[in-house]
């Protein structure tokens, strides 16, 4: 067989009711010369029918079957596996456009480059609504110097050149939350030049993501990986994105966690404190500042605070600002309720109206009439 122009690396964990979407829109493509690498990682559901059904319909899937051994295990096995030019991961749940193969590898080649990062839609199932996910206009051969792509960390938003992933020795770290982060801030890092495509390629579905983490995982792999993308970004002399990242991200994963275990969890409420404390010990304290921050980071003195007293390192201290967020009323800013009947009906009416809400589910159905005719026996839709 001719070597694939894109392999297409898909870990699965019990994902029987959404994984034939994202095969569907791995076979489909328009450029057909790829290849889908699935990596069941020790699914309980009907996940290992489906794959090795579409294994033995069609010579382009390749399957692995693992104990289960979270996200990053499977994402490294995969791209172990994987033997095309170009390396794209696709979450279970997701698909892709019919052309996204076609556009990615279009723009690679034609600026030479080994990085491409594209536009994708964020759906719901439940309600139908669709967006833009921070979207970039189109732009060649640019770098990790445009502040623009300090946010772009998400592994399904690009594709990459094995040849580069390879030479640079490139590996997933074994958490099972945050390793694509730690992965895409490695390779950005690494690479000269990359490029955007204009195309809306990836569809993400919005319901779904993480609704199996445990409090183990969230601390002992999400926290910890802030440690990772610390140390890649220090060595890389690239502290702004990290001080971007740790304001967007690290503030309101400590916000979630702390109502939860304040006064009820002590083992992980030191854990928090001692992850806490290793990740800024690493931080120079003056990168929290305004001065440093600012124009292309804003100052966020909330986590200036937080990383002197962990800086510090002062026990007391550090327990008594972590627990303003665990306290009644911390959280000044209460979201409305997007799981009642009426916010459910008043997005379904909206996604009626909306083209790229028709689009996705135009796409949606297409992909689920191929699949239940390929497994009929197997899968049936929800």
């Amino acid at each position: 067989m001719p070597t694939p122009e894109l392999s297409i690396i898909i870990p699965a964990y019990n994902s029987a009711p959404w994984l034939p979407y994202a095969i569907e829109s791995c076979l489909w493509q328009s450029q057909p010369n790829i290849e889908a690498v699935i990596v069941d990682d020790g699914s309980t559901d009907a996940t290992p029918q489906i794959v090795d059904a579409y294994a033995k319909a069609d010579p382009r899937v390749r399957v692995l079957h693992q104990p289960n051994k979270g996200a990053g295990v499977a994402r490294q096995a995969g791209q172990e596996l994987a033997r095309g030019r170009y390396l794209l991961w696709l979450d279970a749940d997701d698909f892709l456009d019919r052309h996204a193969a076609r556009d990615m590898i279009g723009v690679a080649d034609r600026d030479h480059v080994d990085m491409v990062c594209g536009n994708a839609v964020v759906f719901s199932d439940k309600t139908f609504n669709s967006r833009r996910y921070f979207h970039h206009p189109a732009v060649a051969r640019t770098t990790f110097e445009n502040p623009r792509y300090w946010k772009s960390k998400v592994a399904w938003r690009w594709i990459v050149s094995r040849a580069f992933v390879n030479a640079a020795h490139i590996t997933h770290p074994p958490l099972k939350l945050g390793q694509d982060v730690v992965v895409m801030y490695d390779l950005l890092c690494r690479v000269g030049t990359f490029s955007q495509c204009p195309s809306f390629f990836y569809y993400f579905r919005q319901e779904h993501k993480g609704m199996d983490s445990s409090l183990e995982t969230e601390i002992e792999h999400e926290l910890v990986h802030y440690a990772y993308v610390r140390d890649i970004l220090v060595r890389a002399g690239r502290p702004k994105p990290l001080v971007k990242y740790l304001s967007e991200n690290y503030l309101r994963d400590i916000k979630h966690y702390m109502p939860r275990i304040l006064g009820r969890e002590p083992h992980w409420e030191r854990r928090v404190l001692e992850i806490s404390r290793e990740l800024f010990s690493g931080v120079d304290p003056t990168w929290l500042a305004r001065d440093f921050c600012e124009p292309e980071v804003r100052h966020n003195p909330e986590l200036e605070r937080l990383g002197l007293v962990l800086r510090a390192g002062d026990e007391d201290a550090i327990r008594a600002e972590l627990a303003q967020y665990g306290a009644p009323g911390a959280q000044h800013h209460h979201a409305p309720n997007k799981a009642n009947a009426w916010h459910t009906f008043r997005r379904r009416i909206k996604a009626m109206l909306a083209p790229l809400s028709l689009k996705a589910r135009a796409r949606q159905s297409a992909l689920r009439a191929r699949a239940a005719k390929r497994l009929r026996g197997v899968w049936t839709p929800e």
